[in-house]
């Protein structure tokens, strides 16, 4: 278990908490679909580590990212005119370019040039990779772009969805690292799609498996270990890049495979990504009967307590053999099983257990980090891109000799 103040320094984001501020400095953090930006179309709400922003795409395709509030007198520029690669305030006309510049002030009539010069609307750099669209919100260099295998991918060969959640982001990602409850809350629903059969996914059912941990410079990566009835072993690794991303192992082999991106709103709530990439081609057609459906993908996920506070779940469908009673996409699960932790769960409470390894070395692993982010540390990254890892082996062999 953590003390109040470790569980505190993993979940706050807001104000002057060091991991928000960490966040900020040394990351780029993904903060919208690309898709859901349109040129000239409607500007984006986007709310990251407590405060509130504005992402829109110009005429010519360029990208802007700012400060919720206009400059002027603080009107929300999510409500803005978006035209001529500029943002209008609807309050007072006010013009933003792309990159901040305030480039019109119709009060001020022959005035207005000078008097724009003057002002300035924070703005911050952005990039769009694998889908989404990623935003710098620190003041010093710009960080290295994450090493993720979908980043440069063609449009065909990802799909991202978006969906807010109720509940602290560090729960979001905890549930990526621990592969254990993917055969327990999540065994239904493997029933239903892959129906028992021989694939890799299908052994994710043993729910014995051993753990292996193994700390990177980027992140860590967490192994489950299992061991077949033939005697051969099921390795299947998790590789976590900090401080947002999970690579879930896809089946099969390490170039696709699911995407986790639990990302802060602020400390009571996240907004995860989650979808899938292929390296070698389209998205296999099972990825897409089982994800896209007729749910928005900018919305993919909506979750409510209820006054019964059962977040919807079929009680009948359990007396029939569902186990969970959430009988829709995995992610469904995932989500109302971290909301109903509590908004931030109180770790202070807990009983852990040999398959929580991964849990414990993430925590160890992300203190360190904001640690030595607070003593001026550099970070740790990776020259080359990662993957997870999705193999069976023979008995005993190292799972680290196949990475």
């Amino acid at each position: 278990m953590l003390t109040e103040e470790q569980n505190r320094l993993l979940t706050e984001v807001e104000g002057d908490a060091p991991l928000g501020h960490m966040m900020r400095e040394r990351y780029w953090i993904p903060c919208a679909r690309s898709e859901n930006l349109v040129a000239d179309g409607a500007p984006q709400h986007v709310r990251l580590i407590g405060k509130d922003y504005v992402a829109f795409r110009a005429t010519d395709g360029r990208v802007g990212f700012f400060d919720e509030h206009c400059p002027h007198r603080g009107a929300s520029l999510v409500l803005a005119r978006n035209a001529d690669c500029a943002l209008q305030c609807l309050y007072h006309a006010w013009k933003f370019d792309v990159s901040g510049k305030v480039i019109e002030v119709p009060s001020e009539g022959e005035r207005s040039e000078a008097f724009a010069a003057r002002v300035r609307l924070n703005h911050y750099p952005t990039f769009e990779g694998g889908g989404l669209l990623w935003v710098y919100l620190g003041k010093g260099a710009l960080p290295p772009r994450p090493p993720l295998p979908f980043i440069d991918l063609d449009p065909t060969r990802v799909w991202v969805s978006r969906t807010v959640s109720p509940s602290n982001w560090f729960q979001g990602v905890e549930g990526t690292i621990d592969s254990v409850h993917v055969g327990t809350l999540h065994q239904s629903w493997i029933s239903k799609h892959f129906g028992g059969g021989k694939g890799a996914i299908a052994y994710a059912l043993d729910s014995h498996p051993r753990y292996e941990v193994e700390d990177t410079p980027y992140g860590m990566k967490a192994a489950a270990l299992r061991t077949l009835s033939d005697g051969r072993q099921y390795v299947r690794v998790t590789t976590y890049v900090a401080p947002f991303t999970s690579l879930v192992p896809g089946g099969g082999n390490d170039r696709n495979g699911t995407i986790f991106i639990a990302v802060p709103r602020d400390n009571h709530s996240h907004m995860l990504f989650w979808g899938f990439w292929n390296e070698d081609g389209p998205r296999m057609e099972s990825e897409k009967q089982m994800t896209v459906g007729e749910r928005d993908p900018n919305n993919w996920v909506r979750i409510n307590q209820g006054e019964d506070h059962r977040w919807g779940q079929n009680r009948e469908a359990m007396a029939q053999g569902h186990f969970s009673g959430f009988d829709g996409c995995l992610v469904d699960e995932d989500l109302v099983i971290q909301a109903a932790q509590g908004v931030i769960q109180d770790r202070t409470k807990e009983h852990l257990c040999s398959s929580d390894v991964g849990i414990g070395r993430l925590r160890r692993w992300l203190l360190d980090e904001i640690a030595a982010f607070e003593k001026g540390e550099p970070a740790g990254h990776s020259p080359v891109t990662v993957r997870p890892l999705d193999k069976i082996t023979e008995p005993n062999l190292s799972w680290r000799e196949l990475a």
